[in-house]
């Protein structure tokens, strides 16, 4: 359950930072714009397997960003240690 809470907060924390730049917010946009568009011009009888895929990737990225922002911690973590700053 605590890692859970901690996934929420690193994953909402990421998320704060990535919203004030001005570059990701851009591509964002630019990403939306494009999967409301392909989603309109696809049959409906695909919107779901979209919808599928969509999922797996959003689920892909936020789990990438977990994992590099853990590993941002370790990394800084033992850089502290080998400069003995505790």
């Amino acid at each position: 359950m605590l890692d859970e809470i901690t996934d929420c907060a690193v994953s909402g924390r990421l998320q704060e930072i990535f919203l004030k730049d001005e570059e990701y917010r851009k591509l964002s946009e630019t990403e939306k714009e494009a999967a409301v568009s392909c989603y309109r011009e696809l049959p409906e009888k695909y919107h779901e397997l979209v919808e599928t895929l969509m999922d797996c990737h959003n689920s892909c990225c936020g789990k990438l960003i977990d994992l590099a922002y853990k590993q941002g911690m370790k990394d800084c973590a033992r850089l502290l240690e080998e400069l003995k700053i505790k």
